[in-house]
């Protein structure tokens, strides 16, 4: 079973390449890697010597006293660099919860063991340890362009992670199973596909996306336990009178240069020409998993907030987005695995 963390991301991949042109994706050439393990102290002396990356010791505080560890030096991953990113627990506000966490912060001991068992994965080429004050670092420097998310995300809303590479032909799904399980883990991100959809194109798109059956989303009638853990009521599909007054509403928006509409089989078709390298993804996603949608394109220059306010109140409607914020909410998910609502991701103008 996935991870609430693991069921956003897909769930906003599916979104994002449902709505993606695959003629805009460029296709990532496998890296060319060295097929036997190293230490990772000997990378840092090889990484230094050949490609001027910096060495870097990351001193992790995770408590007090006993519970401080200080990793061994390691050679840094640039956050978009990593094919994977392990999610320790954390009790931040901005972390998708997950049950088995217990709502308590990965301990210094379960951060050590979860490091031990992935250098013993003949699958992983290298692990990079990051600490808070480290993630906080690479957030400010992905998000300099973005001062409302800036303004919302502090060093210590950020978890504790570990950044992999793996080896050229390696079975992600393999390593996410082996890893699934270890105490203090609340989730492991593969971060290719979401660094795939980051590379198209940007846009001044809106995507509307509409109510699915057994939706458990509010805005459709659905519900969840409070701890997000189980689905207590299920919502209902957007009806044909709904989608024929969208139609009509998003007809009389002065803000809108043109619109399409885009079913389930529709939406699957264009994710799998998107995703077609991407195995692990593709075997996860089904037709049904595909939210109909209305893909938005607004005349350059104008405000976006207004139409997507209104969008967002209409029946049968599940949940709006301006693709620019939602590429950023992806990106913090899927690299620092924290949640930001849109209204704190951009704010209107920006």
């Amino acid at each position: 079973m996935n991870s609430p963390v693991e069921e956003r991301l897909r769930a906003a991949l599916a979104e994002a390449g449902a709505t993606i042109d695959p003629e805009t994706l460029r296709p990532l050439p496998a890296p060319a890697r060295r097929r036997t393990w190293m230490d990772a102290r000997l990378l840092v002396v090889g990484a230094a010597a050949t490609a001027g990356v910096a060495a870097t010791a990351v001193g992790l505080s995770l408590g007090s006293g006993d519970d401080q560890i200080a990793v061994a030096e390691q050679a840094r991953i640039e956050p978009g660099k990593a094919d994977m990113t392990i999610i320790m627990c954390s009790t931040s506000a901005l972390v998708v919860k997950e049950p088995r966490c217990g709502g308590r912060d990965a301990t210094a001991a379960q951060v050590s063991a979860v490091e031990r068992a992935v250098r013993g994965l003949s699958q992983v080429e290298a692990a990079y340890t990051v600490d808070q004050q480290r993630a906080y670092d690479d957030f400010r420097a992905d998000f300099a362009h973005n001062l409302p998310m800036l303004d919302a995300v502090k060093a210590a809303d950020l978890p504790v992670s570990i950044r992999l590479t793996l080896k050229q032909g390696a079975n992600h799904r393999e390593v996410e199973t082996s890893l699934r399980a270890l105490p203090g883990i609340g989730g492991v991100t593969e971060n290719t596909a979401t660094e795939e959809v980051l590379e198209s194109r940007s846009e001044m798109l809106v995507n509307v996306f509409l109510c699915g059956k057994g939706s458990p989303l509010p805005s459709c009638g659905g519900e969840r336990k409070p701890d997000g853990s189980m689905v207590v009521k299920e919502g209902k599909a957007a009806t044909s009178a709904q989608k024929n007054a969208l139609k009509k509403l998003i007809d009389g928006m002065p803000e809108v240069k043109s619109y399409t509409f885009e079913d389930q089989q529709a939406a699957y078709d264009n994710f799998k020409r998107a995703f077609v390298s991407n195995k692990t993804l593709m075997k996860s996603t089904k037709v049904s998993d595909m939210p109909e949608s209305f893909r938005v394109v607004l005349k350059q220059g104008s405000d976006w907030a207004a139409p997507v306010a209104t969008l967002r109140r209409q029946p049968g409607v599940a949940s709006v987005f301006y693709v620019p914020c939602q590429k950023d909410t992806m990106l913090a998910l899927s690299r620092y695995g924290v949640h930001s609502p849109e209204d704190k991701v951009c704010s209107p103008g920006s």
